[in-house]
């Protein structure tokens, strides 16, 4: 569906038409491919999959364009308003006109309107953009770091009731978790070994790292195999409050690398998180945790792991590198 917002002017003097596609909009889906077809394979991917077909999340392509001819883009992919804010991008020959900033006001009014709650990027940190995001409300996760967040409320708000304890289930990872989990491995949590499987290390976005774990996922469900990527659910505001995954290791045969990460209040589900993963048959299972993060070596003892090495000050607890933290492996 498509929603016109406002004309706006650039630099140029000249008018064009700013407007909302939410998908799916088969009209506006070969458009808005052929705009963001430079991205790459994995995002054109993902680009069609929620602007052709109903995922389950409310995908929205904000656009400015000349009678139907896009120049600009962002999007906004969000569950139940929370989710990742992405896709910026200009044509070169319509750069430095100002379509950036227009578009971006308009992007942040129409959240509100929509109820929107939290927004989630990555960009270089302190490059143009950042201090464009600035300008506009969103926040720097931690210094030296180019991940930024935007909520409504006051963000301790936010996500104590975003992530309260309540009623949760164990689901099989698909496209409504992709947004919901961003609160959770981007948040000031316990933790820096987020997922190994996913390379999360400390603080980062999940928009780029779950998707080509969606499209195995989906390859999978097709190939009747079990789930390898488990999400801990709370269906009362979708927030993903936990995550396990496996693949096999990338170094050792026979060999699957293991590992699971909750909200702070969540940890206690972790063993039926682990539980629900379908582990194949395979000569040992490796685990990794850090000293930031005891939960979840208690998570891994009582799963019928144990620890086997400790590496000193193998990794960057904070994107500035400002501490170095232990790395713990288990085996199974």
């Amino acid at each position: 569906m498509y929603e016109r917002l406002t004309d706006i002017r650039l630099h140029t003097g000249e008018r064009v038409e700013a407007g909302v596609v939410t998908g799916p909009d088969l009209d506006w889906a070969d458009r808005i491919e052929v705009l963001l077809a430079h991205k790459g394979d994995i995002w054109c991917w993902q680009n069609s999959e929620i602007v052709r077909r109903q995922v389950g999340l409310e995908a929205r392509f904000y656009l400015l364009h000349r009678q139907g001819e896009p120049l600009a883009n962002m999007m906004t992919a969000t569950r139940a308003g929370v989710g990742h804010f992405g896709h910026v991008y200009t044509r070169p020959d319509d750069r430095r006109q100002g379509a950036a900033g227009h578009l971006l006001g308009l992007v942040m009014d129409h959240f509100h309107q929509q109820g929107g709650r939290a927004l989630y990027l990555g960009t270089g940190f302190d490059s143009h953009p950042y201090r464009l995001y600035a300008a506009h409300g969103f926040r720097g996760l931690e210094a030296g770091s180019g991940y930024m967040s935007y909520t409504v409320a006051p963000e301790d708000e936010f996500l104590g009731q975003y992530l309260a304890p309540g009623a949760a289930q164990v689901q099989p990872l698909d496209w409504p978790h992709w947004p919901a989990s961003a609160p959770l491995f981007m948040g000031a949590f316990a933790g820096v070994i987020r997922c190994a499987p996913l390379r999360l290390f400390g603080r980062g976005s999940t928009e780029g790292a779950l998707l080509p774990v969606l499209r195995s996922e989906h390859q999978r469900r097709s190939d009747g195999q079990a789930p390898a990527t488990v999400a801990l659910v709370l269906p009362a505001t979708g927030a993903v409050a936990g995550l396990a995954a496996w693949v096999w290791d990338p170094l050792w045969p026979d060999t699957t690398l293991v590992d699971l990460y909750c909200h702070p209040d969540w940890w206690h589900r972790g063993e039926e998180l682990l539980a629900a993963l379908e582990l194949p048959s395979a000569g040992r299972c490796l685990a990794y945790s850090d000293p930031d993060c005891p939960n979840k070596g208690q998570v891994l003892l009582a799963s019928g792991f144990r620890q086997t090495a400790q590496a000193r000050r193998r990794l960057a607890a904070d994107r500035a590198g400002t501490r170095m933290t232990d790395v713990f492996t288990w085996e199974r």
